[in-house]
């Protein structure tokens, strides 16, 4: 798995250290957490940046 802490969370449940009802509870994402991976040259140049974002009070 790509995110570590989930896969902390499957483990434990899988373990029987946490709940079924505690897994899912910390398992909802409170933040994005799309990953993308372009494995090629041709890949990266199909993308183009477009702008950013400043975005102030999210953790």
């Amino acid at each position: 798995m790509a995110n570590d802490t989930i896969f902390n969370y499957v483990q434990g449940f899988v373990d029987g250290k946490i709940s079924r009802n505690a897994f899912w509870e910390l398992a909802k994402f409170k933040r994005p957490t799309h990953q993308i991976s372009f494995h090629t040259a041709a890949a990266l140049e199909t993308i183009h940046f477009i702008g950013e974002e400043t975005i102030y009070g999210e953790e």
